[in-house]
């Protein structure tokens, strides 16, 4: 591939098939939606409490798709551990660089990766958990609920850390 190291490669492996399991989980997502949970599998996510997670649920058993959240969360536990690798491969990866600011922001997605890892697991498990026993739990619904927004700007940080992080190499490497 160009010339490209063994870390540069795994980052574009994991990174770009971690985007492609959020893509077919987002798409999943739309069979999710009922009466009591319009956004789905994020209403699940951030309900914060038993009586809400149980009212999701018997909307999800109602429309007999109690199974697809199963297996959407378990795919977003495949989701999590692959693009976390690749993201911080990728941070590793500009962390390497020869360049101050790249090297900087390479240490923030890699640190950015590691938390969103851990604050998805957490958020994810605590799902899975109340799903497959079929009855919520106040303590793993707030677990859910206090890790949603930690994961999604963390998410957000290694994402467009990474995007910015290539153009800023794609840009440099151009210049004269």
């Amino acid at each position: 591939m160009h010339g490209e190291s063994a870390l540069e490669r795994r980052f574009w492996r994991y990174w770009m098939a971690g985007i492609l399991l959020l893509a077919v989980q987002i798409v999943m997502n739309v069979w999710l939606m009922t009466d009591v949970s319009l956004l789905g599998i994020s209403d699940h996510q951030a309900a914060g409490s038993a009586a809400r997670v149980d009212a999701i649920q018997a909307g999800w058993e109602a429309s007999a798709v109690m199974g697809l959240a199963i297996f959407s969360m378990m795919l977003d536990c495949l989701f999590i551990g692959v693009y976390s690798w690749g993201a911080f491969a990728g941070g590793r990866l500009f962390a390497t660089s020869h360049s101050a600011l790249l090297s900087r922001l390479g240490k923030v997605i890699a640190i950015a990766a590691m938390g969103f890892c851990a604050a998805d697991y957490t958020e994810t498990i605590s799902q899975l958990v109340q799903a497959m026993r079929g009855q919520g739990s106040d303590r793993l619904a707030y677990v859910a609920a206090t890790m949603r927004p930690i994961k999604t700007i963390l998410f957000l940080v290694t994402f467009f850390g990474l995007l910015i992080a290539l153009y800023i190499r794609r840009t440099t490497r151009r210049a004269p």
